[in-house]
């Protein structure tokens, strides 16, 4: 992801949009420290913002020590058992 700071973001606006829109992503920063990114629209902006929020990292951390520890069921397994549920309807 390149990075690009407020002061060139205003300048060069226009081509950075072209190049979002081309599928580039932009961090946004201020006095070098990020305040933003910069998306191409065809990008799940939601799997992004859920890859980084504590909240749901700690979920996941969460569900896999419980499955390391046998109290929570497979994705495969889980989708074995939906499959038989639904055959059988």
């Amino acid at each position: 992801m390149a990075a690009v700071g407020i002061r060139d973001l205003k300048t060069h606006a226009s081509d950075i949009v072209e190049r979002a829109e081309a599928g580039e992503a932009f961090l946004v920063t201020r006095r070098g420290k990020p305040v933003a990114v910069m998306l191409p629209f065809t990008v799940d902006a939601e799997d992004l913002i859920l890859a980084h929020a504590p909240r749901f990292i700690r979920l996941r951390e969460e569900g896999r020590a419980d499955l390391r520890k046998g109290k929570a069921v497979g994705w495969e397994p889980l989708k074995t058992k939906v499959r038989e549920l639904s055959s059988e309807r």
